[in-house]
């Protein structure tokens, strides 16, 4: 497989794991490889591990232990990790979270529930960018 064949690959962070089974099962149908972790601090740990290359990650906002704005934070402040583009999907609706998620370099917020052809717009966007 040539690099633009390869199937890129998304982490997916959500605490509740209905929601986290439903969206890895829906990439995947979409043709994207999922990794899939409970929450933030057990994201980042996949993110430095260097045997594992991750396209973009998906994260909910609001988990225990390491909230996604958390998450972001480590993830945009570590070389290694700064260029991957984060997507927040979430309930969460406080534009002051909004702002400070986007100044922190988000790539886009969606909210629950979303709509499928605008989800996959904007992930395809944040890959192709490199937000």
């Amino acid at each position: 497989m040539t690099s633009s064949t390869m199937k890129k690959t998304i982490l997916v962070v959500e605490d509740f794991t209905s929601i986290r089974n439903f969206l890895c099962d829906t990439l995947e149908r979409a043709g994207y490889a999922t990794i899939a972790t409970s929450n933030g601090n057990e994201a980042f740990g996949v993110l430095n591990n260097e045997t594992i290359s991750v396209d973009l990650v998906l994260s909910d906002y609001n988990m225990p232990e390491c909230t996604g704005l958390e998450l972001l934070n480590k993830i945009k402040g570590q070389t290694g990790t700064s260029k991957i583009p984060v997507i927040f999907l979430t309930t969460e609706r406080d534009p002051e979270k909004m702002r400070e998620a986007q100044k922190a370099g988000l790539a886009a917020w969606v909210k629950k529930p979303y709509k499928a052809d605008t989800f996959f717009a904007l992930i395809e966007n944040a890959i192709v960018n490199g937000q």
